[in-house]
């Protein structure tokens, strides 16, 4: 049975506690604050595709956008393109935009490189064989389950954001994000929601419903959450947090902090919009993730937990 982490808090033994006085004093804050969708023209993607390229290098490129950051004392994973070196998302998008020719992705190229060739830069991207296993799945599953086409999938989903986050999960390996807990499914999916709106928003025809989905429990946000006094970690993950150690995969741990990342973003939204604000879930996340980024306060925020998981 699947937990309703949007509507409950994890239990606080899991390391995790929520302050509904917190969230009320952030809503307070920022309920003058406009609160814009990403508009997903971010470095290293390609630009000019028809929908049906687009959709596969989202799917393609969103099923191995996860755990990005080096381990400790290790160089930050960079990749050259156009001339400047990225990192982060943008690097992992750029891997994919250099094998685009002529607007399209051609699914075999993935049969005709290797991994190191294919995320060639500098520095340390982890669990680079069980990302490509994982990307070739991927393309395998869109020829056998989508007849090779992104678009059927999209089309299969009626160009609704939920109906095609499930489609993602039932049937593309890498997208099924809802780790079994002792409190029961928890339905996190985060690169399933985040490749739907990035389609979305690059497409020709925008979805309906995205304003629906749950913000994205990964590494940034709960940093914000935590900053602001929303989420509060026991001393022991807050120790381990602090000095970079690992929260080990599907841990009490780091379930908590995925599942009050959910919870704390849907009572935030319902906060803001109780002082007037409009505010949907998906445009939250994006000012969270830029909170966390790119604000003024994103060196205050401290460490982000570290997980090695190909989930986030």
């Amino acid at each position: 049975m699947d937990v309703d982490i949007r509507n409950t808090p994890p239990p606080p033994e899991w390391g995790v506690t929520v302050s509904a006085s917190a969230i009320d004093r952030l809503a307070g804050r920022w309920k003058a604050r406009t609160f814009p969708l990403p508009n997903w023209d971010y470095k290293g993607l390609p630009q000019g595709l028809d929908d049906e390229n687009w959709y596969t290098v989202c799917i393609v490129a969103c099923s191995v956008l996860a755990c990005i950051w080096p381990p400790e004392g290790d160089e930050m994973w960079t990749t050259r393109f156009d001339g400047e070196d990225l990192d982060d998302a943008p690097a992992i998008f750029s891997c994919f935009s250099r094998q685009v020719v002529d607007g399209q992705l051609p699914l075999d190229v993935f049969a005709r490189t290797t991994a190191l060739e294919f995320f060639a830069g500098r520095g340390t991207l982890q669990l680079l064989d069980e990302r490509w296993d994982q990307l070739n799945a991927v393309v395998a599953a869109l020829r056998e389950q989508w007849q090779g086409s992104a678009v059927n999938l999209v089309v299969g989903g009626s160009y609704q954001a939920e109906p095609i986050v499930e489609l993602l999960v039932a049937t593309i390996p890498g997208f099924d994000d809802a780790p079994l807990s002792s409190r029961g499914r928890l339905p996190f999916h985060k690169l399933a929601r985040l490749a739907t709106a990035m389609m979305s928003a690059g497409g020709s025809r925008p979805f309906a419903g995205l304003d629906r989905l749950p913000v994205y429990p990964d590494y940034m946000l709960p940093r914000v959450f935590r900053h602001h006094g929303i989420m509060k970690y026991s001393p022991e993950l807050a120790s381990t947090i602090d000095q970079r150690g690992l929260v080990p995969k599907e841990s009490d741990w780091e379930l908590g902090i995925r599942w009050a990342t959910v919870y704390c973003g849907d009572r935030l939204a319902a906060a803001l919009r109780k002082h007037g604000s409009r505010v949907s879930t998906p445009a939250l996340d994006y000012a969270l993730w830029e909170s966390a980024v790119l604000g003024p306060e994103a060196d205050a925020m401290g460490e982000h937990h570290r997980t090695l998981t190909l989930a986030y």
